[in-house]
């Protein structure tokens, strides 16, 4: 087989593949954007979001509420956020960012001794559970982990999304803001 040939073949190949993966392409959005909206928790209600607590946000500074929940997202079920309501974007950023950093990423502080927000603590960790091999055996060593990888400042918002890392995090809570949009 020729060069060119192979060539064509890849090209093919590749094009094939990039039309059939199914994953739609989505705007990564920016870790902090604004438009000078201002959203509330009916917007996501409408969007498919289910709201299971709301936090009490007494120690939260500038909070207006804060909600933890879930909704399908691009391709992938009940994938779990975090949303902090503010008065206004500039309140989320300045009150509100310093919370997001230490409750997301691979060193999140996932106990409530440590934490400076409590409340809502338990959500924020995942259970790595390492088995024994079997696939009906018990744990071993079950450990908590960081449920959230990032988080975004988007207008009003604080969104803690669910994932191991970053990029994954920030698909998520992209996938979720494109999802208001419908």
């Amino acid at each position: 087989m020729s060069l060119k040939i192979k060539i064509i073949l890849l090209i093919c190949a590749v094009f094939f593949y990039s039309c059939s993966s199914g994953h739609k392409e989505i705007q990564i959005l920016e870790k902090v954007s604004n438009t000078g909206s201002v959203l509330n928790e009916d917007i996501f209600l409408a969007s498919g979001f289910k709201i299971n607590k709301k936090y009490n946000v007494s120690d939260l500074p500038k909070a207006k509420s804060a909600v933890y929940g879930w909704k399908n997202v691009g391709e992938e079920e009940n994938k779990d956020f975090e949303i902090r309501f503010y008065e206004s974007h500039k309140d989320a950023v300045n009150f509100g960012r310093s919370f997001a950093e230490e409750a997301t990423g691979e060193d999140a502080i996932i106990r409530k001794r440590d934490a400076s927000w409590k409340e809502g603590i338990k959500d924020r960790r995942t259970i790595s559970t390492p088995t024994d091999g079997s696939s009906i055996g018990a744990a071993i060593g079950s450990n908590s982990s960081p449920k959230y990888g990032d988080y975004i400042i988007y207008e009003n918002l604080i969104i803690l999304c669910e994932g191991h890392k970053s990029e994954e995090s920030l698909r998520r809570c992209s996938l979720l803001i494109d999802s208001l949009k419908k």
